[in-house]
C-alpha cells in the first residue's frame, strides 16, 4: 500500500510538471544542426543533448520535453545519411561505422561475400525475437548492426567484465553510436529508398543446393535504429531514435497513444485497420490493402530454403513466401509529426524525406511500477523490427536493452551484440 501510495504522490507531481513542460519551448527543438549556423542542415551528428536535465522526472511526455529529443534524431539521421541528402558521389557516413559482426569476429558474411559489391553484408534475417517479417514483395526483410569508431575503439581494449561505453559531450568528444537497420531487396533501383548494394550470407543448412551461397542484390532502407550515449542527463541510458519510411504500413483505428499506460489489456482486440482509408498510391512495404481476410501482424513460421535466382527466399518446395500483414498499434506522438513534417519539408526534394521519426526514447522518468526503467516515451516500437512484439507489455528499446549481457552474462550497456564479444 506505501508503495501504490508513494507511486500516486509521485504521479501527481508529474502531471503537474507535464502542464507546464507542455508549454516550454526549447530553442535546440528548432536547430537543423549541432554547430553554427544552427539554422541549415549539416553532416554533424549531434554530440550531446543538454536540454536532458532542464525537464526531468516527466511519466507523461508533453511537447516541451520531447521536441529537443527528436531534434536530436532527426539531426543523426541526416548526418548519417548526408550524401544522400547533398547527392555528392561518396558513401553516407554510416557505411564508415564497423559492422558487428566484424567487431565480435563472428562474421561469416564478410569471409564468405568478400567480394560482393556495395558496403551491406547480412547475417540477419530474423528480428530480435527471432521471428521472420516477409515485405510486400515476397522477400525477408534483413537486417545489419553497425557501430561507429567511437565504440569500436574502446571495445578494442575494452574488458567484457566491465563494459561502459564513451559518452559524447562536446565536438570532440563524440558519443558512442549503435545502428541497427532494416533492409528490403530491390529488383530494381528506386528513387524512394535510400539504397546500398551487398550481399545476404545463407549458411548451407538454408540453401536450396545443401551449399553456403552469398545472394548479391540492391536494398532499400526501411527502418534504422540510432542509439547514442551523451553526457547530459541520464545519457549514460542512451537516447533511443527510431526511423522507419513512411509507407512501412497503416495507423491501425484501434492504436493507442504512447502515454496511454493505464490499461490492463493493452490491444483486446487487435490492431485492425480500415481499409477504406489506406491510400493504395503509398503501396505499403508491409500490409496489402486488398487482402481484407489477411491475419494481421503474425510472423512468418515455416522453412526458409534461398536460391540464387529471384526470388531468392521461398517456402518449402519452391513455394513463393506468404507477405507478412502488418499494422501500427501505436500512434505517433503528435508533437513528433510536426517536427517530422518540420524536418520533411527541409529535406524536401531528396530522399530523406521519405523517412519519418516514429519516436525518440530517453531515460527521463524515476523508475516505477509503470515505468520499469523510467522510459519516456514508456511504448516505442519499429514495425520493422519489432512487427510483432508492438502489443505487448515489454513494448520499449530502453527497457529491453537494459538486459543485455556479454559473453561473460556481465551487463553490456544496452548492446545486445555484445552476447557473441
Amino acid at each position: 500500500m506505501k508503495v501504490i501510495l508513494s507511486y500516486l504522490a509521485s504521479f501527481a507531481v508529474c502531471l503537474a510538471l507535464m502542464s507546464m513542460g507542455g508549454e516550454a519551448q526549447d530553442a535546440d527543438a528548432d536547430r537543423f544542426c549541432a554547430v553554427a549556423p544552427f539554422d541549415a542542415l549539416c553532416p554533424e551528428f549531434p554530440y550531446d543533448q543538454p536540454e536532458f536535465a532542464r525537464n526531468f522526472e516527466y511519466m507523461i511526455v508533453a511537447k516541451g520535453v520531447q521536441s529537443p529529443f527528436d531534434a536530436f534524431g532527426w539531426k543523426a539521421f541526416t548526418a548519417l545519411n548526408w550524401q544522400d541528402y547533398s547527392g555528392k558521389a561518396g558513401p553516407d557516413q554510416w557505411q564508415d561505422f564497423m559492422r558487428a559482426d566484424k567487431v565480435v569476429g563472428r562474421d561469416p558474411a564478410g569471409a564468405q561475400c568478400a567480394n560482393a559489391p556495395g558496403p551491406l553484408r547480412f547475417t540477419d534475417i530474423r528480428q530480435a525475437d527471432g521471428t521472420v517479417l516477409i515485405a510486400q514483395n515476397g522477400q525477408p526483410v534483413v537486417y545489419e548492426t553497425r557501430i561507429n569508431a567511437t565504440a569500436a575503439d574502446y571495445l578494442a581494449r575494452a574488458s567484457t567484465l566491465d563494459i561502459n561505453f564513451p559518452r559524447g559531450g562536446t565536438p570532440d568528444m563524440r558519443p558512442s553510436v549503435h545502428l541497427k537497420s532494416a533492409w528490403i531487396m530491390l529488383q530494381d533501383d528506386d528513387p524512394n529508398f535510400i539504397t546500398a548494394r551487398g550481399a545476404i550470407y545463407i549458411a548451407p543448412s538454408g540453401s536450396a543446393t545443401g551449399e553456403a551461397l552469398c545472394i548479391e542484390g540492391l536494398f532499400g532502407l526501411i527502418g534504422l535504429h540510432i542509439v547514442a550515449k551523451v553526457a547530459s542527463g541520464n545519457g549514460d541510458e542512451w537516447i533511443w531514435s527510431t526511423f522507419e519510411h513512411k509507407n512501412t504500413a497503416p495507423t491501425s483505428s484501434a492504436a493507442r497513444k504512447i502515454n496511454s499506460v493505464f490499461s490492463k489489456t493493452l490491444f483486446a482486440e487487435g490492431c485492425p485497420v480500415d481499409n477504406t482509408v489506406v491510400s493504395r498510391r503509398s503501396q505499403p512495404l508491409l500490409y496489402d490493402p486488398d487482402c481484407p481476410d489477411c491475419v494481421l501482424n503474425m510472423p512468418y513460421s515455416d522453412v526458409l530454403i534461398w536460391h540464387e535466382n529471384w526470388p531468392h527466399a521461398r517456402g518449402p518446395k519452391g513455394a513463393k513466401l506468404p507477405a507478412s500483414q502488418v499494422t501500427r498499434c501505436w500512434e505517433i506522438f503528435e508533437p513528433t509529426q510536426n517536427t517530422n513534417a518540420k524536418w520533411q519539408q527541409k529535406l524536401a526534394g531528396t530522399v530523406l524525406e521519405n523517412y519519418q521519426l516514429i519516436s525518440a526514447q530517453w531515460r527521463g522518468a524515476q523508475k516505477n511500477p509503470l515505468f520499469e526503467h523510467g522510459e519516456l516515451p514508456r511504448y516505442v516500437s519499429n514495425v520493422t523490427m519489432e512487427s510483432f512484439l508492438q502489443t505487448e507489455g515489454q513494448g520499449t528499446c530502453l527497457g529491453c536493452h537494459a538486459g543485455a549481457l556479454t559473453s561473460d552474462s556481465q551487463p553490456a550497456d544496452f548492446a545486445f551484440y555484445l552476447r557473441d564479444f
